[in-house]
């Protein structure tokens, strides 16, 4: 069996991290209670766009949040970086 990394990241971990990366985003693993999925999280002309792996990632207004409105919205969920992207 195969283990995978905890996801130990708050949201404002990974928004530090991104900013300070040359990468347009990362490949998430995000945790909230047992439940675990994969995301996509980008930074683009000063906004991130947020995007379930299954989803299209188009950078519309639909899908774009400010660093406040990501930790707000985010806070008290668990991430692991699986990868960059882009």
């Amino acid at each position: 069996m195969t283990q995978t990394k905890p996801c130990n990241m708050n949201i404002t971990e990974i928004l530090e991290k991104l900013d300070a990366r040359k990468s347009a985003g990362f490949q998430l693993r995000k945790r909230n209670g047992f439940l675990t999925s994969t995301w996509l999280i980008y930074k683009r002309k000063g906004f991130y766009y947020y995007f379930d792996i299954a989803q299209r990632v188009e950078f519309v207004d639909a899908y774009k949040y400010t660093k406040v409105e990501l930790i707000d919205l985010f806070d008290g969920h668990w991430f692991e970086i699986d990868l960059g992207v882009g």
